[in-house]
């Protein structure tokens, strides 16, 4: 077995997104680092393929530009990477209710009229947004918050499938302040929620405190979301290596090391003054258990979904509805229905499919079918296509079928998720040096990711105590 050392400043280990835009920060300010992903791209979950004219998403498939880390991200990288705006239709959306794909209202009249709710739990959802009970001093899930505002319908319908298509996740055990700690601050103190927003647009207004966004709505990128990680990785040349897995991290005065076994199975000792951990909690907690056992305890008890994406290619003429949106979404009274939702890519940005042909992306699995990667492909692939063929009135067999599985891919906030956070910052704040970035603390979306990370990044950029001397030699055992 070869073996050898390699001494870096930043040790950054996973390349998705959130160890991407570190690298990248890291980079600009000419800090020495290395990035070490272990499958043989970049991207993690954020990756894009492309056959017979389709652009294939195998996660995320777009992005609302709020953070101005993410921003400024994309505007460093204008001369790698082209946003492009959704479509128009992508501001219809759909609700799959009894058999029917009905379009979730976007101004009053409709909310009073629309089917999805009975006469009753429309009227109650008005009056919550005219006025309505604040929480307690207890950690509420969001269906319970949701009930409390609106009534239990609306919670059961509308609210459980947003969060189904956002967090693929559980309503009755997702925390309110831990997925979205700015709505929990709203809901904590403000009794009207229309008095909130137009207090609040003045007060914007007057003060004019928010920034300008150079992009507004949902957008993509040329090429897909993956054409962004990819670009990111090309920025870092010959210190990413890629088909690298780490096996184990140690600490010592003044550092850590990281044993790295690479596709021939040699192993390759990292040496660095300072260790950025971006991979999922999972990974993350079974580094950390020899070093940091109870904050890796900690993390294990973080539970995650898993979920699979189907990618489906049809000739236009075979699909008889016209899919003029963004697409629909299941809430979980809809027990018989198997899939979380479906996005009409190809409504969204018309260049995710070729002339003369839709594409759909179908959501399987989740908390709602936790057992659905346990299927093969040909099971999920027969479940999609059987479940559509009403709802959209298909009439023949897609010409492009793409599944991608991911496990464990989505944490999962349930009640107590900050205080767990909280404690595993403790205990690596004991480790000097140490940081850990990636969706399991701060936020699940490409935003969030990307804000923590360039926080990090430059919060090492800062760091003002000089580089020790790590003392390190290269030995190529033969």
């Amino acid at each position: 077995m070869n073996a050898s050392r390699s001494e870096t400043d930043v040790l950054v280990i996973g390349g998705g997104v959130s160890g991407l835009a570190a690298a990248w920060r890291l980079r600009r300010a000419g800090v020495d680092l290395r990035l070490i992903e272990a499958s043989d791209t970049v991207g993690g979950c954020t990756r894009t393929d492309a056959s017979d004219g389709f652009l294939l998403e195998q996660g995320p498939f777009n992005v609302m530009v709020r953070d101005p880390s993410f921003q400024r991200l994309l505007v460093e990288l204008s001369d790698r990477v082209r946003v492009v705006s959704a479509d128009r239709a992508a501001r219809k959306r759909f609700i799959y209710r009894r058999g029917q794909l009905l379009q979730v209202p976007t101004n009053p009249i409709r909310l009073l009229t629309t089917p999805l709710l009975s006469p009753g739990a429309r009227l109650r959802l008005i009056a919550g947004l005219i006025a309505s009970r604040r929480p307690g001093d207890a950690e509420e899930t969001i269906e319970q918050a949701a009930a409390r505002r609106f009534g239990p319908e609306v919670a059961d319908t509308m609210v459980s499938a947003v969060i189904s298509g956002v967090l693929a996740g559980d309503t009755r055990r997702l925390s309110l302040s831990g997925c979205f700690p700015g709505a929990g601050k709203v809901d904590g103190s403000a009794r009207s929620l229309i008095g909130y927003g137009l207090t609040s647009a003045l007060r914007s207004k007057r003060h004019q405190k928010r920034p300008r966004r150079k992009w507004r709505g949902l957008v993509s990128i040329d090429g897909g979301l993956g054409a962004l990680t990819g670009a990111l990785g090309a920025t870092l040349g010959d210190d990413l290596l890629t088909a690298h897995r780490t096996e184990a991290i140690r600490a010592f005065d003044g550092g850590f090391e990281a044993d790295c076994r690479d596709a021939d199975g040699r192993v390759r000792t990292f040496v660095c003054r300072r260790l950025v951990m971006a991979l999922p909690v999972t990974g993350a907690a079974a580094l950390l258990d020899p070093t940091l056992p109870e904050a890796a305890t900690i993390m294990r008890s973080i539970e995650s979904a898993s979920l699979a994406v189907l990618n489906l290619g049809y000739r236009r003429e075979d699909i008889a509805h016209p899919m003029d949106g963004f697409g629909f979404l299941v809430p979980h009274n809809e027990r018989e229905f198997p899939l979380m939702g479906v996005l009409w890519a190809d409504s969204v940005f018309p260049h995710h499919a070729p002339h003369g042909h839709r594409l759909l992306r179908v959501f399987i699995g989740g908390a709602g079918h936790p057992d659905a990667l346990s299927r093969d492909d040909d099971d999920l692939v027969r479940t999609a296509t059987n479940a559509l063929r009403d709802p959209l009135d298909i009439r023949g067999a897609p010409m492009l079928v793409n599944v991608c599985r991911h496990t464990n891919a989505i944490p999962q906030y349930h009640l107590g998720h900050r205080a767990k956070i909280a404690r595993i910052r403790e205990r690596v704040a004991s480790s000097p040096g140490l940081h850990l970035i990636g969706n399991y603390l701060d936020g699940v979306s490409l935003n969030d990711c990307v804000r923590l990370a360039t926080q990090t990044a430059e919060s090492l950029i800062n760091e003002n105590a000089p580089s020790r001397e790590v003392a390190c030699t290269d030995d190529r055992a033969a």
